[in-house]
């Protein structure tokens, strides 16, 4: 069976050993589902492994490989900012992320967040809705799918134009503030 690996230890979807197959979450969404069965017009390949040019597979950076996706999708259940969502708008590549996210948050407020044509897509997450989650996932790919050239060179415009938006210099203002506030409250206790 060609979809089975050569190696019996090694799981059929990943480049890269993995040390508990059986506990990994990646692979336990995996098994069982339709994207497991011969054939899933989705095809997995799972990398499980830091992308800096000696993985073995790609033998490129994260950033060499971001370049040539069509989307990302971060559907993060909690993460304080979130630079990965950045830095794919950052590259002109459309994000797909969560409320839950802080990127996905100040996203909100910079644009309406409700369809990746403005370059991130904002999915409300909850504890209680994964399968909702999955299925707006899902529909933002499909309608990205079957936009035309013209409209992808736009949502990448919008998506270059979202991360200038989060640049450095105008992000620096909030952080020296917190910084100072901080030092005021630490001279506080130490007087």
């Amino acid at each position: 069976d060609p979809a089975q690996p050569i190696d019996p230890n090694q799981y059929r979807f990943t480049t890269h050993y993995l040390e508990n197959p059986d506990w990994d979450p990646i692979v336990n969404s995996i098994k069982g589902s339709i994207l497991a069965r011969p054939d899933s017009k989705v095809k997995v390949i799972f990398v499980p492994t830091y992308l800096n040019k000696t993985d073995g597979i790609f033998n490129k950076d994260y950033y060499e490989l971001l370049v040539g996706m069509d989307v990302t999708v971060f559907a993060s259940y909690y993460e304080p900012w979130g630079y990965t969502p950045l830095e794919s708008i950052a590259f002109g590549i459309p994000t797909i992320t969560t409320n839950l996210a802080g990127f996905g948050m100040w996203a909100k407020k910079t644009v309406s967040g409700d369809n990746l044509s403005e370059g991130v897509e904002v999915i409300n997450r909850t504890d209680f809705n994964y399968f909702e989650v999955a299925d707006a996932i899902m529909n933002s790919i499909l309608a990205l799918s079957q936009k035309d050239a013209t409209d992808i060179e736009e949502i990448k415009q919008r998506c270059f134009d979202l991360a200038r938006k989060a640049e450095w210099s105008k992000f620096i203002d909030y952080y020296l503030t917190a910084f100072d506030i901080a030092m005021r409250h630490a001279e506080e206790r130490n007087s």
